[in-house]
């Protein structure tokens, strides 16, 4: 049985920047298009993603001790 961090570092809210540029990122990979495209429609979809997640309450953290990267 896991047995949990007995002093759990904090978890640390995302920027929104950070999250758009995120999943802006993993959206991009499909490659299906010319990149300028493709590019520019991830980005809208994931600043209308970052919109939405925060309209329905969520919030995003990075559990605390990672670092931002891919």
């Amino acid at each position: 049985m896991p047995q949990a961090a007995l002093f759990p570092l904090p978890s640390v809210p995302v920027s929104d920047e950070e999250l758009a540029e995120t999943l802006r990122i993993a959206m991009a990979r499909a490659g299906r298009l010319p990149r300028t495209a493709d590019l520019f429609l991830c980005g809208l979809c994931a600043d209308y993603l970052v919109a939405e997640l925060h309209g329905a309450g969520f919030r995003v953290v990075r559990h605390g001790g990672s670092e931002p990267g891919r």
